[in-house]
């Protein structure tokens, strides 16, 4: 996954700070995993530039959460993205083609109605906000979150383009955002650019990766951090058995008695963990119960 990278720099002299990501890596691979149809994989593309800059604005480790419920076909969708660059995500309905003409791009998935929450973790304590979807536009919601939740005056810009046959060739998201001290004059400038200038950049097959992103719409500005960014599930069998222990001895049992075996997928990375008879056994072992006999 080369190239997917979230960079963060800042604007000295008007106290701005700039957040890039650019992960058509990721977006790919997340579509490969949940078998995503183009739309699907185009609004899930776009979560994962926007959970990329927003994890840009937290501190220290931590992760950020993106989720987005709607009325429409997509019917919502889940990112979670860490300061170290790892990235998971799902959409509720995989199938979901349906693509309008521009003033309505993404009203058909996602229909008349829904919210967008962020949950933040804040040195161990978590803070959630949410917002109605009023433009049905993953960008300009988040221009709303921002003004609404944190009040912060903050300028979002997302774009996707394709790479030869390619659709997800480009994936990006650009964010800039005052300090306290910053101008809030040349941010509101610069916001009403920023779109146009990133569906430009994007549009280049000069520019395949975030390096070459970031110098393009931000030139000569200094890069303050850079983390590469990835898709990354932390689930496994050994998690999964941890899952099925935390239910109990009557329920391994159960499992035993009925099925002899069962398997849990990923809903983040359809990762498919198989776990045997001899694993429920294991478990009933290590949870003081030996199995019953029929």
């Amino acid at each position: 996954m080369a190239g997917d990278v979230v960079i963060k720099g800042l604007m000295e002299g008007v106290d701005l700070l700039v957040a890039v990501a650019f992960v058509p890596s990721v977006a790919q691979e997340a579509r490969r995993r949940h078998q995503l149809r183009p739309v699907s994989a185009a609004l899930l593309a776009q979560a994962f530039a926007s959970a990329g800059v927003l994890s840009a604005l937290q501190k220290g480790t931590g992760r950020v959460n993106l989720q987005l419920e709607c009325d429409g076909a997509l019917r919502g969708l889940f990112v979670d993205a860490g300061v170290d660059g790892s990235m998971r995500g799902y959409v509720k309905n995989t199938l979901v083609e349906i693509e309008l003409g521009a003033a309505f791009r993404w009203r058909g998935a996602l229909g008349n109605k829904g919210s967008l929450s962020v949950l933040r973790d804040i040195g161990h304590e978590y803070y959630r906000s949410s917002v109605e979807l009023t433009a049905f536009d993953l960008a300009r919601d988040l221009d709303r979150y921002f003004e609404l939740s944190d009040q912060v005056k903050t300028a979002v810009a997302l774009s996707q383009a394709a790479r030869g046959e390619e659709p997800l060739g480009a994936v990006a998201g650009v964010l800039v955002q005052a300090l306290p001290s910053g101008d809030v004059a040349a941010l509101e400038a610069l916001a009403r650019t920023l779109q146009g200038s990133l569906d430009a950049a994007v549009a280049d097959p000069a520019i395949t990766d975030g390096e070459a992103l970031f110098t393009r719409l931000f030139p000569g500005l200094v890069v303050t951090e850079r983390t590469a960014a990835r898709f990354f599930c932390p689930c496994s069998k050994e998690r999964t058995l941890e899952v099925l222990a935390s239910l109990g001895r009557a329920e391994v049992q159960d499992i035993i008695d009925t099925t002899a075996s069962t398997s849990v997928t990923c809903r983040f990375c359809a990762t498919k963990h198989e776990i045997t008879l001899v694993d429920l056994f294991g478990l009933l072992e290590r949870l003081g119960a030996a199995p019953l006999k029929s």
